[in-house]
């Protein structure tokens, strides 16, 4: 019988939920009980298993039947404390050994409880730490779109500028067999020289390169600005057309190191007309 009276403190156990003397009698009782071993096991795998489950779940018959014997116990010692005789009990009645401590049915219901309603708040703990991570990549996420967003409104927004301004003129970059989908605009004022450049379709240049700009007056190429593109080909560039191109020139664009040179010599991949 001592053994039945130790089976139902395993739960407990499991949850960590005994005091320090009724744990070590435990240990004690585990250490030459293979069968009450493998059942704490089971009940530590089941904390375990709901603990890392967001979802509900419901008890196991293990689990049942530790209520069920409970409940048993508690009619039991209703009986004793009531004068009943043996025959006038319940069967199934559960005797715990004189050395043994009393183990309240008190105390088994609040064990038990304390495990459901423990289990329960680790479950709420994971849902909502799973539903801020969710709404962090949200967040995220809007961020980036806002980011890009605002960037499109700054493409327009100079394009506007320059175009509705005294002396505004307009270039139109063509793509080569280089990059045969991709076009750009370059916007400058003819009489300050400032300029924008808006390109399309241009992937994202190799590590160490980097595409630049060139205005070219008599077949001399003058240097302008090197830049990059984001992930969908596209990039918003300031520079200064120089006073020689302001009249007529050809507008390039060539892939470079990402320094930039003095004069091209990488591939043309995108060229504006006379």
């Amino acid at each position: 019988m001592v053994h039945e009276y130790y089976k139902e403190m395993l739960a407990p156990y499991a949850l960590s939920t005994l005091d320090g003397e009724e744990m070590r009698a435990v240990e004690a009782h585990l250490r030459s009980c293979r069968e009450c071993q493998r059942e704490v096991d089971e009940w530590q795998e089941t904390v375990a298993a709901l603990a890392l489950g967001a979802g509900t779940a419901e008890p196991s018959p293990r689990v049942r039947e530790q209520i069920l014997e409970s409940v048993r116990a508690e009619r039991i010692t209703s009986d004793v404390l009531h004068g009943r005789s043996e025959k006038e009990r319940e069967p199934g009645v559960i005797r715990f050994p004189p050395t043994a401590p009393v183990w309240s049915s008190t105390r088994k219901f609040a064990a038990i409880a304390a495990t459901f309603v423990l289990l329960a708040l680790l479950t709420s703990i994971i849902v909502l730490w799973k539903q801020n991570r969710s709404a962090q990549s949200e967040i995220a996420k809007l961020s980036a779109e806002k980011a890009v967003a605002q960037q499109e409104l700054d493409r327009q927004r100079k394009v506007v500028e320059l175009l509705s301004a005294p002396g505004a003129n307009r270039a139109v970059l063509s793509g080569t067999s280089e990059a045969p989908n991709a076009h750009a605009t370059l916007a400058y004022d003819r009489q300050t020289g400032q300029a924008v450049l808006l390109t399309e379709g241009l992937t994202r240049p190799p590590s160490g390169k980097a595409y630049q700009l060139w205005f070219i007056v008599d077949n001399l190429p003058m240097p302008g600005k090197v830049f990059n593109t984001d992930s969908t080909g596209k990039a918003i560039t300031s520079d200064h057309v120089p006073s020689e191109a302001l009249r007529t020139a050809v507008f390039a664009i060539t892939l470079e190191p990402a320094t930039g040179v003095k004069s091209p010599t990488g591939p043309i991949y995108l060229r504006s007309s006379l």
